[in-house]
């Protein structure tokens, strides 16, 4: 029996899109850029992305979007880099492209596909976060720029900015259907008390605390690191599941990818949050949910990639690219409290 997505998540996961050529990345970029190049296709969940490196110019990513992704949505993410340069110039994200009509978007038939929304974002050079050797200062880097990143955003809002996301920690519990596709009986039960433990603890306190927009997906392969320097972050990208969301749900998915580490399963989690700490103070409140939406993050990414790689099997290496580290780090975090780990987090988070 195949699992449903719920209908309130859309159709941008629920439905593969069209191919596209790296032939249509360049004529889109010779036609509505003036630019030529060549045109190297990079992975992504629900749009096609290219790496274009032009011909005497900067390289830029070409993100061509699922048929059924919305204006406003594309909109608010252009909007958003462009307010976080504004307030933070210094913080390397991604700069919006403006094609030779002067958009910053448009929308275009590709292949003979329905109408697709075209944007071009300068390309961030460095060595993608999961391919880089981890360290204690790497950790604390990246809690350090994941704060400064949420302040830069604080003061910005969009409509778009409360659309339904199935990435969404909150809406973990919708995901249950998907546990269908999960075969091993004990990996499905520990879910299912994931699942049950958040609903308990996390999702009573959620609407109390302090929300605004954020990125909502800073995992190892959105983060770039300095080749040379694998400690310093030099960059952050796909802003595709940016929310109006309480910021600890955007500490805690960043938690999740500080993998468990041979002692203290979340000592690379703690170092992480004591670098946010050092520039975004967290209140009690945040503490104490904390461990619960790291685990909640975990089980997401258990039962969205399991639903996908059924529905999806050309995709399958894509998205069961971090099962082996998601189903290790749930297991070592089985045994831990949410007491246990609230108390641990409170020792060891506090910016020095």
């Amino acid at each position: 029996m195949s699992a449903v997505v719920p209908d309130a998540f859309g159709e941008t996961l629920a439905e593969d899109a069209p191919d596209v050529s790296t032939a249509d990345a360049l004529t889109i970029m010779r036609r509505h850029y003036g630019l030529t190049g060549s045109a190297r296709p990079l992975p992504g969940e629900r749009d096609h992305n290219f790496h274009i490196q032009t011909d005497g110019q900067a390289d830029f990513v070409l993100k061509i979007s699922h048929p059924a992704e919305e204006v406003a949505f594309t909109d608010f993410q252009n909007k958003a880099l462009d307010h976080i340069l504004e307030v933070d110039p210094t913080l390397p994200v991604p700069s919006v492209r403006k094609s030779l009509e002067g958009e910053a978007q448009f929308a275009i038939s590709v292949g003979g596909s329905a109408p697709r929304i075209i944007r071009l974002v300068s390309y961030l050079p460095g060595q993608l976060l999961s391919r880089s050797p981890p360290s204690a200062a790497q950790d604390r880097n990246l809690g350090i720029f994941l704060a400064r990143l949420g302040r830069a955003l604080r003061g910005f809002f969009h409509p778009a900015a409360g659309s339904d996301l199935l990435w969404d920690i909150r809406k973990v519990a919708k995901t249950r259907p998907m546990m269908t596709h999960i075969t091993d009986v004990g990996r499905r039960a520990m879910v299912e008390r994931v699942i049950d433990a958040f609903e308990e603890h996390a999702a009573p306190v959620i609407p109390s605390l302090r929300a605004q927009i954020v990125h909502n997906d800073m995992n190892s392969y959105n983060v770039v690191m300095d080749a040379s320097r694998p400690e310093i972050v030099s960059g952050i990208l796909d802003f595709g599941d940016m929310i109006h969301s309480p910021l600890i749900c955007d500490l805690a998915i960043g938690a999740v990818y500080r993998w468990p580490a041979e002692d203290h399963p979340l000592a690379p989690a703690a170092r992480f949050v004591a670098g946010y700490q050092a520039v975004q103070p967290l209140e009690a409140e945040e503490i104490g949910i904390l461990f619960d939406l790291i685990r909640a993050r975990l089980a997401l990414i258990a039962n969205i990639a399991s639903w996908q790689a059924e529905r999806f099997p050309a995709k399958r290496d894509y998205v069961l690219r971090l099962i082996t580290e998601v189903w290790a780090s749930l297991e070592r975090l089985d045994g831990l409290s949410s007491a246990d780990a609230r108390r641990y987090f409170l020792d060891h988070s506090n910016p020095e």
